[in-house]
């Protein structure tokens, strides 16, 4: 019997030892998994437009697996750019990492990476998803709208630009991803500076420069405005119009700024023809000291001070009230999300990517959008429902205001109904809402625009039974 007691402990000590040793050869990240996206637009030929997209993520984003005296990690990437709901390019590839010593894994050492596409003028949508090589459980995605459109080319134009941790230049490399124009180009996809990363360097294109009539100088400017408007940096130099494009690149010290959101602005200038071509780009400064102006969360995100402070069921409303704005993958990427802070982060980019002003403090989109949602619920809310879930609501939501409202009560033979008119809506467009009920819950029964319900015998339907 103690034979046999003996061996069961021997037993139970080999398999506490061998755990012990599986878990040993297994490093854990210390963050969620968080990818930065980025991406610049710049000339490719005469019909496309060759788009530079930028990826990045952090060693201690990521699981290592101890494997012949080194950590082996990595992280799988998919990416597919739509256009409307054609595939135009789907890609898969591995960014692996490995290291032997731990301690540059848990500091944090950010991988960057690069796919370049040629694209023709349109309008398509971009979506990422990464995935932890060891840990398939552990994941990020991200969605982008993109307009794609064609440079001028009859005047001054510019490309996007690209903000970078580091451009130096280096001898003609094809193998380098990051080299172009005798330069070693590398993207800072997060757009964040600040502590541990203080300069900005920047990247972008000029086109165009010997168009007639040309005059002899242009003028190349670069700013940065803060989230107030204010601008706090310029830097001008004067060039000589000797090629049709030119390669613009410089620096930036931003060891004086505030923690908070900036934009970086070029501007290529001809002060006689009194022209301007103009690129703006957002970025972050973070700086532990400050957290007033950026908030960073805990999965290492950053987000403005709005939505780091927003509730679980604050943060539901508002998406669900941009449902009308909202992509299906949109949808499906947030019904995915489980943590308070993922969900934070999500819909601060929500709207980002909408924001049609980057130079300006407030995201005009948005503030027009949720003026829209406020204006609804204090005028179509019903017994039944919010006034922004109501077709009254919807319908003002997406397309702002009729010129003109028709109203009729009811009558002895007929409901209560309202046609709403957009003169300059698809050269006239009517909405016609029918009250079935009498209690203000209007419904959409017909409109001749060519995206909503059609019926053209809805006057039938407001005829009272009897």
């Amino acid at each position: 019997m103690k034979k046999i007691i003996k061996k069961v402990i021997i037993l139970a000590l080999s398999l506490i030892s061998l755990n012990t040793s599986i878990l040993s050869e297994i490093l854990q990240p210390k963050h969620n998994l968080q990818l930065s996206i980025d991406f610049a637009r710049f000339f490719g030929d005469e019909e496309r437009i060759f788009l530079e997209t930028y990826y990045s993520f952090r060693t201690d984003e990521i699981t290592y697996v101890f494997d012949n005296d080194k950590y082996v990690g990595g992280v799988n990437i998919f990416l597919q750019i739509r256009e409307k709901e054609s595939i135009i390019e789907a890609q898969e590839w591995t960014v692996p990492s490995v290291e032997v010593d731990t301690n540059i894994i848990r500091v944090g050492k950010t991988l960057v990476g690069l796919k370049a596409f040629f694209l023709r003028p349109g309008n398509y949508s971009i979506s990422i998803v990464a995935v932890d090589f060891n840990n398939p459980e552990r994941k990020d995605s991200l969605y982008y709208p993109l307009q794609v459109a064609q440079f001028p080319d009859d005047r001054d134009a510019i490309s996007d630009i690209e903000l970078c941790s580091s451009i130096k230049q280096i001898p003609k490399d094809d193998n380098n991803i990051f080299y172009k124009n005798t330069l070693e180009v590398i993207p800072n996809a997060s757009l964040l500076y600040g502590s541990g990363l203080p300069i900005i360097y920047y990247y972008f294109e000029a086109y165009n420069l010997l168009n007639e009539p040309k005059t002899e100088n242009y003028i190349v400017r670069t700013s940065i405005i803060d989230a107030f408007g204010k601008e706090v940096f310029f830097a001008e130099k004067s060039k000589n119009r000797k090629n049709n494009s030119s390669v613009e690149v410089g620096t930036v010290n931003t060891t004086t700024l505030k923690g908070g959101t900036y934009v970086f602005k070029a501007e290529i200038i001809d002060t006689v023809k009194k022209t301007a071509a103009v690129a703006a780009k957002r970025f972050f400064v973070y700086k532990p000291s400050q957290s007033d102006s950026l908030v960073t969360l805990s999965g290492g995100a950053f987000v403005t001070g709005e939505y780091a402070v927003m509730s679980e069921d604050e943060i539901k409303y508002e998406f669900e009230v941009a449902s009308y704005i909202s992509t299906e993958a949109e949808k499906k990427q947030f019904s995915n999300l489980v943590e308070l802070d993922a969900k934070r982060k999500f819909l601060y980019d929500f709207w980002k990517r909408r924001d049609i002003d980057p130079m300006t403090q407030e995201n005009e989109f948005k503030t027009e959008y949720m003026k829209r949602v406020s204006y609804a619920n204090e005028n179509f809310t019903s017994a039944f429902r919010k006034g922004w879930n109501t077709d009254r609501g919807r319908v003002y939501i997406v397309y702002g205001p009729p010129d003109d409202i028709e109203r009729y009560p009811s009558s002895y033979d007929a409901e209560p109904y309202e046609i709403w008119n957009y003169n300059s809506l698809q050269n006239g467009v009517i909405f016609i809402f029918i009250d079935r009920t009498g209690q203000g819950d209007y419904r959409l029964v017909h409109s001749n625009h060519r995206n909503e319900l059609q019926d053209e015998t809805w006057y039938s339907k407001i005829k009272k039974t009897r």
